[in-house]
C-alpha cells in the first residue's frame, strides 16, 4: 500500500462509508498512530462527518408540488432518469467530506508553518534533534517536545517527559521551556528537565551556565552549574536538592554512570531503565549491597561482566534478561 495523502483520502472515504475491509481499517488505524499529525488528520475527518450529519435544513419544502413538476417534465420527455448506484452516491458524499477534511488539514499546516511550529516525539527509542534555532534537544523515551516562536519573539518549548537541552543563547530571543505550566528560562546553558505528568513533579539539573526555574505566580529559583531542584505541583513549592559528583540525572544521554556506595538494586533499576534490559538478582538479600564503580559508555553486557567480577556473581543470559546468582557483599 502506498503511503500518500491521495491514497489516505480514498481510504478514509471508504471507512467513513462503512465499505472498507478489515485490513484497510487496520492499516488506517496504524497509519494514524504513526504521528500526531496523522492522527489529527483522521480525527478531523470524523469530526467533520459528524458536523455534516448534524446539519438540518430549516426551510420547509412542498414535496408534493416538487414531484408534480418532475412528473410533468418526465411525461413531456424533457428529463432523463439515470439511476446512480448506491455505492457511487456513497462515495460522492464521502468525497465531499474528504474535501472539507483536506481544507482543514492544509489550513492547519499553513498556520503551523507561519508560527514555525515543530513537534518531535521519542517513543521506544531515545531521540536527538536539532531545533530550528540551532539548539539541540536529546529526548528520553516517551517524551514529546514542540518548538515555536511566539508573538513576543520568545522561543517556546513545550515538554512532556524528560529531555536534555543544549541551548544556543540569544539575548533578543529568550528560550523558555513550559512543562505543564512550570517554566525554565535559559540564561546560556545546558540542562536536563524531567516533567513526568504522573509524578506531579518537575525536576531541573544544570550542567553548565544557569537557568531561571519558576512559574507565572512565583519567581522560583535561579540555578547554576551543578545545581538541581524540584517543583512540587501539589504544594507549589521549589526545593533545591543536594547533588554530588555521582549524580546520574542525564545518564540516559551520556551513558555515564557513577555509583558510589549505591545500593545494588538501585543501580540495577537505573541500568534496566536506560538499556531496556532485565537484570534480576536471584538473592534479594544482596539488594542493599553497596556498589562503587564508574561505567562510561559501555555496552550492557560489559557492565554486567564487571559487576559480576566485582561482587562474585555468576551470570545467566537469556536474550535481554540477565540473572545474577551467588555473589556476596564487599566487606567495608
Amino acid at each position: 500500500m502506498k503511503d500518500n495523502f491521495e491514497y489516505i483520502d480514498e481510504l478514509i472515504a471508504k471507512v467513513l462509508a462503512n465499505e472498507a475491509t478489515a485490513e484497510e481499517k487496520l492499516w488506517l488505524e496504524n497509519w494514524g498512530n504513526e504521528s500526531a499529525q496523522n492522527k489529527a488528520y483522521v480525527e478531523d475527518s470524523e469530526k467533520l462527518l459528524t458536523q455534516i450529519d448534524s446539519v438540518k435544513i430549516d426551510k420547509k419544502v412542498d414535496t408534493d408540488a416538487a414531484w408534480s413538476k418532475v412528473n410533468i417534465r418526465i411525461e413531456n420527455g424533457d428529463t432523463k432518469i439515470i439511476e446512480l448506484p448506491r455505492r457511487k452516491r456513497t462515495f460522492q458524499i464521502a468525497a465531499a467530506v474528504i474535501l472539507l477534511v483536506c481544507m482543514s488539514f492544509f489550513l492547519k499546516m499553513l498556520l503551523s508553518k507561519n508560527s514555525d511550529l515543530e513537534t518531535y516525539a521519542a517513543t521506544e527509542q531515545m531521540l536527538e534533534k536539532k531545533l530550528p534555532d540551532g539548539s539541540t534537544v536529546f529526548m528520553n523515551r516517551n517524551t514529546e517536545v514542540s518548538y515555536s516562536v511566539n508573538k513576543n519573539n520568545v522561543r517556546e518549548v513545550k515538554l512532556k517527559g524528560e529531555a536534555y537541552f543544549e541551548v544556543v543563547h540569544n539575548e533578543s530571543q529568550p528560550f523558555v521551556i513550559n512543562a505543564g505550566g512550570v517554566l525554565v528560562k535559559d540564561i546560556g546553558t545546558e540542562f536536563n528537565v524531567k516533567a513526568l505528568p504522573e509524578t506531579g513533579m518537575v525536576e531541573v539539573k544544570v550542567e553548565s551556565g544557569e537557568v531561571q526555574f519558576y512559574t507565572e505566580n512565583s519567581e522560583g529559583l535561579k540555578l547554576v552549574k551543578g545545581e538541581k531542584a524540584q517543583y512540587n505541583k501539589a504544594t507549589k513549592k521549589f526545593n533545591k536538592i543536594n547533588v554530588d559528583a555521582f549524580d546520574n540525572t542525564s545518564s540516559y544521554r551520556s551513558k555515564i554512570f557513577n555509583f558510589r556506595e549505591t545500593k545494588l538494586q538501585d543501580a540495577i533499576d537505573q541500568l534496566n531503565d536506560i538499556y531496556l534490559c532485565d537484570i534480576v538478582l536471584s538473592d534479594m538479600k544482596l539488594a542493599n549491597c553497596p556498589l562503587t564503580v564508574t561505567f562510561e559508555n559501555k555496552p550492557i553486557s560489559e557492565i554486567i561482566d564487571i559487576m559480576a567480577e566485582t561482587l562474585g556473581f555468576t551470570v545467566q543470559r537469556n536474550g535481554n534478561t540477565y540473572i545474577l546468582t551467588g555473589g556476596e557483599c564487599p566487606k567495608m
